[in-house]
């Protein structure tokens, strides 16, 4: 089992903001020189949710901080809210400072306020997300000499006349993965040979989900070692609290679930006249407005001991690499804190491996 820190701070207000983002960036340089393996970011706007907003960046400024083999997995960037020259462009030059030590999920995203804030229309969302990956693949492939690529989108339009500058670090596209919690969009991401990003599902779910990825990307044709590189950074993201005792982890997880779901009811409400808002609300997932499920399908909860065995039963089920969050429902650094420090001291080191420890180019 690897694992990565998933990045995904909330914010109450500004004056949050910077101890949060200062707490964020010294948490990710700390857990990757302890031997974390990787760094998950996500993109969120407007909302509360994930306070540094811009994904791309904070990878950018994270990666001369961190041991040279981390890999960085935007979990996710969302194609219906970028412009698919510019996104094209923001993978390639990402994928050169990382130095190939990328993979850029992608997913529809589902909160109102972010696609209200950035002019776009939600209920298209899913149709639009995989029209816009087609048109950035495209601009990705396109050569110099080619004629020119005239795209559109639901929201704009352009000619390419050259290509996209920079060109990835391997002078090819960079890596890029699908999120995805259904079959369906299992079998696309094997068929597309991209890594499979999944969260919120017990182990028993999760498994038979990796299976018929990993099934798909053999009846693709795929060679097995590139199978088994695709299995070993695809993950499963999870939410975590640890404390010296179940009890005391479990009821501390009640108050930030309390927490979440207030504010996500707040954020929800403000959206009542964006269209396909109410059907935005059924698509976010488990919630924690319902906290008995989101303990279940969402968080691993407990102490060392337990959390341990938690994470093994993902193991268990095939999975080789679980994305992390501890900083989430408005924790201070301190809170956050003391769960990472539980986690990186008496868990990380129950799966680890020499061939793991940082610096062996292993990432």
């Amino acid at each position: 089992m690897r694992f990565s820190i998933y990045l995904n701070p909330q914010t109450r207000g500004p004056e949050e903001d910077v101890p949060i983002i200062d707490a964020t960036v010294d948490q990710a340089v700390r857990a990757t020189r302890a031997g974390v393996q990787g760094i998950a970011l996500t993109e969120h706007h407007f909302s509360g949710y994930n306070t540094y907003g811009n994904n791309f960046m904070l990878a950018s400024y994270l990666a001369s901080q961190v041991p040279a083999d981390t890999r960085f997995l935007l979990a996710v960037a969302v194609p219906t809210l970028h412009n698919p020259m510019r996104l094209a462009q923001s993978c390639n030059l990402l994928d050169i400072i990382t130095r190939g030590n990328l993979i850029v999920g992608f997913a529809a995203g589902g909160s109102p306020v972010e696609y209200a804030g950035l002019g776009r229309d939600p209920s298209v969302r899913h149709e639009q997300m995989m029209h816009n990956l087609d048109v950035m693949e495209r601009a990705l492939d396109k050569k110099d000499t080619d004629p020119d690529y005239d795209w559109s989108t639901a929201f704009e339009h352009g000619s390419l006349r050259t290509r996209i500058m920079p060109a990835a670090f391997h002078a090819a596209r960079p890596k890029f993965a699908r999120a995805t919690q259904n079959d369906e969009g299992v079998v696309w991401t094997g068929r597309k040979g991209w890594y499979l990003f999944t969260a919120r599902e017990t182990a028993d779910v999760i498994g038979p989900r990796f299976k018929l990825y990993a099934d798909t990307l053999a009846a693709s044709g795929m060679d097995p070692a590139a199978i088994e590189e695709r299995l070993d950074w695809s993950l499963v993201q999870k939410q975590v609290i640890i404390g010296q005792t179940d009890e005391e982890a479990m009821g501390f997880a009640r108050e930030r679930m309390a927490e979440m779901g207030a504010h996500q009811k707040k954020s929800f409400a403000m959206t009542g006249d964006v269209k396909d808002a109410k059907h935005l609300r059924s698509v976010v997932g488990v919630s924690p407005q319902n906290p008995d499920e989101f303990l279940q399908r969402a968080m691993v909860v407990g102490s060392p001991d337990t959390v341990a065995a938690q994470i093994q039963t993902f193991a268990d089920a095939g999975v080789r690499h679980m994305s992390l969050l501890f900083n989430f429902g408005f924790m201070t650094a301190a809170e956050s804190g003391r769960s990472l420090d539980l986690f990186l001291g008496e868990v990380l080191p129950r799966f680890k491996s020499p061939a793991d420890a940082p610096g062996n180019g292993n990432g």
